[in-house]
């Protein structure tokens, strides 16, 4: 496991030599992560300063929306307070060019994770961590440490989740000894420096990712909903965190990963004329067989069947409005025939396009 902090240093997974980013201005802000769920109320009078477009409340002072738009780039961002010491926030933002910030988040465990945009964290003692997506991180941290320079460009997609020491014994009380040994010291108190992991982003990490952003719950349903993803996410970077050593190669479980989201990205605007599979492995960087590999580890399935789904999406959304027949909708969403169409409507929903349309619109 790769230790980072000022009292020890080692090199660990995905450290890179140099800083790739210019160092923070004189006037960078200190952020710290604070324990008490009070903190974290929102006042939309600061949106003037904090070039704020939008301030949406969810269900509480503690979940609210930000649409946030100025010179340096703008993004939607939410953030969750689900407890004391347990926070989530994910958006989606695009950077104009790096930004920069000192973090501090005493005797917290840090979740990051990201399918887009870049950054590293450099640790006081030099050590850096890289955040180029597809990423998951996680940084221990007890109190006392030095802050922590954390730098992000581009265009993100992410979700980070935030668990303070109090808050990790409370969900595994009585069960402590069933977490890995670096956190049972950490609740213990015995860890007196930063510990820092690069993992892959696995296929459960990255539906918990997407399945967060493409929320389209409201109100009470939402939260339970985002609290619960959260978990979710806890659980599958702690056994992430327990198995690490299991790992393959990092290096090679990243670049196929970038290649799979990329290729993901390219179907999502393709898929009524998705390219070949070899056109596609090559403008992604990866071979026929690695792309399809690593599309059931990552998607959960075949890329044939991805495109299925976004073509019965597609259809199922056009489906759901009158101004086009279902020749067009077959034509649209990629067939050549529509009775190849019906065969797959039939096949995906369990009705023809005609009786789907009828049982929607009856609905209305």
């Amino acid at each position: 496991m790769a230790i980072l902090s000022n009292k020890r240093s080692r090199i660990g997974l995905h450290t890179i030599p140099t800083r790739r980013f210019p160092p923070p201005g004189e006037h960078t802000r200190h952020f710290v992560v604070s324990y008490a769920l009070q903190d974290y109320t929102f006042d939309p009078a600061r949106g003037a300063e904090e070039l704020l477009d939008a301030f949406v409340p969810m269900t509480d002072r503690h979940h609210y929306r930000l649409d946030v738009k100025g010179p340096c780039g703008s993004g939607r961002y939410e953030f969750c307070g689900l407890a004391d010491g347990f926070f989530v926030t994910f958006g989606d933002g695009n950077l104009n060019r790096p930004q920069s910030g000192y973090l501090s988040c005493p005797d917290m465990l840090q979740i990051y994770v990201a399918s887009r945009g870049d950054g590293e964290y450099l640790f006081s003692g030099g050590d850096q961590l890289s955040l180029e997506a597809p990423s998951t991180v996680i940084v221990i941290e007890p109190a006392g440490e030095p802050a922590t320079e954390v730098t992000l460009s581009g265009c993100a997609r992410y979700v980070c989740v935030a668990v303070h020491r109090e808050a990790l014994e409370a969900l595994f009380c009585g069960s402590e000894y069933e977490l890995p040994v670096v956190l049972q010291e950490f609740l213990e108190g015995k860890l007196d420096y930063t510990v820092a992991r690069a993992l892959p982003l696995s296929t459960a990490l990255l539906r918990c990712l997407d399945d967060l952003h493409t929320c389209s719950l409201e109100g009470r349903r939402r939260r339970l909903f985002v609290h619960s993803k959260t978990v979710e996410i806890v659980c599958h970077i702690l056994q992430a965190l327990e198995h690490a050593d299991g790992f393959g190669s990092p290096e090679a479980t990243i670049l196929t990963a970038r290649g799979v989201l990329k290729a993901q990205r390219l179907l999502m605007t393709n898929f009524a004329t998705p390219p070949s599979l070899e056109s596609l492995a090559h403008e992604v960087g990866l071979s026929r067989s690695g792309l399809c590999t690593g599309f059931r580890q990552i998607l959960g399935q075949s890329v044939f069947d991805y495109i299925q789904q976004l073509r019965m999406e597609q259809a199922l959304a056009m489906l759901n409005k009158r101004d086009a027949s279902i020749s067009q909708i077959a034509y649209a969403v990629g067939y050549a025939r529509p009775s190849s169409f019906s065969v797959a409507v039939q096949r995906h929903f369990g009705a023809s396009p005609t009786a789907l349309r009828r049982r929607i619109l009856s609905t209305k």
